[in-house]
């Protein structure tokens, strides 16, 4: 620590604890610096039940010098209960949770020389922490495809009630809207980048845009009759890029709903179902028919990856891994893959229940990934070195079928659970 900022941290206590307002020395009367503001950082966080978190209490004074008070500073927490916090120091640790719903946060106020500063902690139970919502999901829904919206508020599909529904990530509340066309089966949902939500209709075979106010509509035009609309994902060229599961293209459609098929480099037989944005800006999609992974520039140029695969591996989800690296699940193989941009797979198998049947991935905030069984009524997540743990809970059960998987707002997982007409979460 410099002797400046040592001197200024001094001039602040004695200022906080009002300790005069000037200093003499051999050139005569100094004033002292006044203080100007205060700031904790971080502004807001998360931790799970036992972690400790220390805080920043940063003093600035009228000579622009700045310095961590934290240790001087009065700390408090509005809800011990969930996060307590040393005072003089700005030590919080989590309380013990079982619930992620509703969300338990506290506001953590540092106080120092007539000034305060505040910060949000939400507080979350365990890695591995399960909980399901059903209150206001209809009987028969059969929620698939879940994603986090621009609107703070967590969107899933209804495959079998032909509905959008909308939950609050605090509270667990769930609006549901109608307006699909009967028969629709809806599967999966995405954020778009106009600020609507995005969906596919396998059985309508029709793409779906609706609003955070929840207003739908479906297009049509320009899609093969019975061409199977599947996995639906943002693209890097500010359009939605979705797999046609019966007709074996790859779609493309504008936010203004102009669509364009692409088959031009795909196999006969294929049958593509899932769809993501990899980090080499292209388009990354599994092929369930197959047995490979493909790619697909934004110009429409298909490349086929199959070296590496298992045969019979059936690949169903993808998603971009924190490493780099494009990861996907094999339906039939019971693995997880992982495939470089350039095209090179692993497969991963250790770990993993038998028929679980690995379904929906994404990446988790932890950096790992994270996917859903199927078949096991289970979660697992995968490291990017390959090591599998799986989680359970009341909340799941071998009929729950969760299915597609994604992050929150809230910086939890959440997922469809098909076979139970809920939506799940789980803490990362």
């Amino acid at each position: 620590m410099s002797s400046a900022l040592r001197t200024t941290i001094l001039s602040l206590a004695l200022f906080a604890l009002g300790c005069g307002s000037s200093t003499s020395g051999d050139r005569g009367f100094v004033p002292l610096p006044t203080l100007t503001g205060l700031a904790v950082s971080p502004v807001s966080a998360r931790i799970h039940s036992g972690e400790t978190l220390q805080f920043v209490a940063t003093a600035t004074s009228s000579d622009g010098q700045s310095a961590n008070v934290a240790n001087l500073a009065t700390w408090t927490s509005s809800n011990p209960g969930a996060a307590s916090v040393v005072s003089n120091s700005g030590l919080a640790t989590g309380q013990s949770l079982t619930q992620v719903i509703p969300a338990v946060s506290a506001t953590i106020t540092a106080a120092f020389g007539g000034l305060s500063a505040n910060s949000n902690l939400r507080v979350v139970p365990p890695v591995g922490t399960i909980q399901a919502v059903s209150t206001g999901i209809s009987a028969g829904a059969a929620p698939t495809g879940v994603c986090a919206g621009p609107d703070g508020n967590l969107w899933f599909i209804e495959n079998g009630g032909d509905r959008v529904g909308r939950l609050n990530p605090s509270s667990g509340a769930v609006t549901e809207f109608p307006g699909l066309t009967s028969g629709a089966q809806a599967y999966v949902i995405c954020a778009g980048p106009d600020g609507n939500l995005w969906f596919t209709e396998i059985a309508g075979n029709r793409i779906g845009r609706i609003t955070t106010a929840g207003v739908v509509t479906e297009f049509s035009a320009g899609l093969t009759a019975a061409s199977g609309p599947y996995g639906i994902c943002a693209g890097p060229d500010g359009n939605l890029w979705f797999a046609e599961q019966n007709s074996g293209r790859i779609g493309r459609i504008t936010p203004a709903g102009v669509i364009t098929e692409f088959s031009a480099g795909i196999s006969g037989g294929a049958l593509p179902s899932q769809i993501c944005s990899g980090p080499d800006g292209n388009l990354w999609f599994t092929d369930f028919g197959g047995n490979r992974i493909g790619r697909i520039t934004t110009a429409g140029v298909v490349t086929e990856f199959s070296t590496g695969i298992t045969a019979g591996s059936a690949p169903e989800g993808i998603c971009a891994g924190p490493d780099g690296n494009l990861w996907f699940t094999e339906f039939g193989g019971n693995r997880i893959g992982r495939i470089t941009p350039a095209g090179v797979i692993t497969e991963f198998s250790s770990g993993i229940s038998a028929a679980a049947r690995p379904v929906g991935i994404c990446a988790g905030a932890d950096g790992n990934l994270w996917f859903t069984e199927y078949q096991g009524g289970r979660l697992g997540r995968i490291t990017q070195t390959g090591v599998v743990s799986e989680f359970t809970s009341a909340a799941l059960t071998a009929l729950s079928r969760p299915y597609g998987i994604n992050p929150g707002p809230d910086g939890n997982l959440w997922f469809g659970i098909s076979g139970l007409d809920q939506v799940g979460v789980v803490v990362p």
